[in-house]
């Protein structure tokens, strides 16, 4: 897989751990520059949950887009997005071993959402932003990612992935699963 300037737009299609693919679809689109990793992800869903306002506070449990990259496939940063615009974020090598990053770093990252529709019936949104390589170390020829939506605090929690996760139970931090991404800058 490769991210250009060009945008490149992936559909998610693993619904995992009882997930129903009519209630939610999502796609992710990346594109590149010398500077930043720019993303955005495209949700329809039953529920737009968007309470958490905190960076660094529990967004896994509002509408939560996710993008995981480790720039060794050894550690990784989670980037969790609350559809909010509040950003959780860690550096390590697992779920237990992973300190959080400094929420003056955090507000690096843009954020930005555009709610299209939210009714009792649908919620369409894009959540789109940017990470400056250089000051996460992810100024890198390759990087392994996996990117997720969830909603663990929804009527219907869901969880879907990019890449499949074969795990029985709910658990996006493994690096395992990550693939790998080559950056085409120029």
């Amino acid at each position: 897989m490769e991210i250009k300037k060009q945008k490149q737009t992936f559909i998610f299609d693993n619904y995992l751990w009882g997930s129903k693919r009519e209630d939610t679809t999502v796609s992710l689109t990346l594109s590149c520059d010398n500077e930043k990793l720019y993303f955005e992800f495209n949700v329809t869903e039953k529920e737009l949950r968007r309470m958490v306002v905190e960076d660094n506070g529990s967004v896994w449990l509002d509408s939560c887009m996710e993008l995981f990259i480790s720039p060794d496939n050894v550690n990784y940063y989670n980037f969790e997005f609350s559809a909010s615009k509040a950003l959780r974020c860690g550096y390590g090598p697992n779920r237990q071993e992973r300190p959080l990053v400094d929420s003056e770093k955090l507000k690096l990252v843009e954020r930005e959402i555009v709610v299209l529709e939210n009714n009792n019936k649908r919620s369409r949104y894009s959540f789109k932003g940017s990470i400056p390589l250089k000051e996460f170390g992810l100024d890198k020829e390759v990087l392994y990612l996996n990117a997720y939506k969830c909603g663990d605090g929804l009527k219907e929690p869901h969880f879907i992935s990019l890449f499949n996760i074969d795990l029985p139970n709910p658990d996006f931090h493994q690096i395992k699963f990550f693939k790998p991404v080559k950056l085409i800058k120029a």
